[in-house]
């Protein structure tokens, strides 16, 4: 199975709920690879860069297996974040490693980079990474005042363009809050489109694996 974790902004918690979901999948038995085909925001080390992304699993679990195709400086798009590096983004090269390492894996989660229209390449969205890739996609969301405005729009420009969507997880829900557009979220996410809520994350600093259980993918 692979799944590609894209999120309705910056800042919504792909890589929590991408480190949740696939030390779930560990747990099972499976093995497990989380894929980042584009990383900007790199950690300068004296060796080189790391993917301070994939660097959050690797902390979290030695049997889960890291990719990435290219890693950048910068805290922009990976396409501005290329161009200022000189470097050109081969999508080709992006496929071939995620096949190869899904033959190596039997679980890939793909976690994108910013949201479903972030600019991929000079002429790649993110979504059109997606098509490239094939696989269908996980969208994270947030329960608070504005966000339902982006998870529509995510989930219908992703139909447009024939993504197959697998379903929600909305994250950083509180455990209490007496905000209006909180407490009716998911109650308004469902009145407006039938795709599938499959789970809802408290995200603590802590990963609560019983809550990455009950989704069912």
């Amino acid at each position: 199975m692979q799944y590609f974790i894209t999120g309705v902004d910056t800042d919504i918690g792909k890589t929590y709920v991408t480190k949740g979901l696939a030390l779930s999948f560990a747990k099972q038995g499976k093995t497990v690879g989380v894929f980042k085909p584009l990383q900007s925001s790199a950690i300068k080390t004296p060796t080189g860069y790391l993917a301070p992304d994939l660097e959050a699993i690797k902390e979290l679990s030695s049997d889960i297996s890291t990719k990435c195709s290219y890693i950048f400086e910068g805290d922009v798009s990976p396409a501005l974040a290329a161009r200022l590096a000189n470097v050109k983004i081969d999508i080709e090269k992006i496929k071939y490693d995620f096949e190869i390492f899904s033959k190596e894996n039997e679980i890939v989660l793909v976690e994108g980079a910013g949201g479903i229209l972030a600019p991929a390449t000079d002429d790649y969205l993110c979504a059109d990474l997606i098509k490239k890739l094939n696989i269908p996609i996980i969208i994270v969301t947030v329960p608070f005042l504005g966000r339902l405005n982006h998870t529509l729009l995510t989930i219908n420009y992703a139909k447009s363009v024939g993504i197959d969507i697998k379903g929600i997880v909305i994250n950083k829900v509180p455990i209490q809050s007496s905000d209006l557009a909180t407490n009716n979220f998911i109650d308004e996410l469902k009145r407006y489109t039938d795709v599938e809520i499959l789970g809802m994350i408290h995200n603590s600093n802590d990963i609560d694996i019983e809550e990455f259980n009950k989704i069912t993918l």
